[in-house]
């Protein structure tokens, strides 16, 4: 499911509402506002080259949406980030939630006949 939306969130928005969408997705896994990512990590996560990177940071902190120092972390604001991230990062969350409150997949059972 998550790899599905982000192929189509890939060849559909640009590339700051990408980065933006997955700066949200690592502070929603670890709860705080202070990301330990470098820009190299970042680059290699979102799929474009560091100078990439680098570009769209300045933009972002521009905007108010992120505060970075050169020791690999990158802090953000909530909102302002929100308001660049495109629309899949709320759309992924919703459906992660849903597989948490029902429980998760079932499992299949296997049988000797399957192996």
């Amino acid at each position: 499911m998550q790899l599905q939306r982000g192929s189509a969130c890939n060849a559909l928005h640009p590339v700051e509402a990408r980065m933006a969408r997955w700066l949200l997705q690592f502070r929603d896994r670890i709860d705080h506002d202070i990301l330990p990512l470098t820009q190299q990590t970042l680059s290699e996560i979102v799929g474009v080259r560091r100078t990439t990177v680098t570009l769209l940071m300045r933009k972002l902190r521009a905007r108010g949406a992120i505060r970075s120092d050169q020791r690999g972390r990158i802090e953000i604001d909530g909102p302002r980030l929100e308001a660049a991230a495109c629309e899949c990062r709320d759309i992924i969350r919703l459906e992660v939630e849903e597989v948490y409150r029902s429980g998760g997949p079932t499992p299949r059972t296997v049988t000797g006949d399957a192996i």
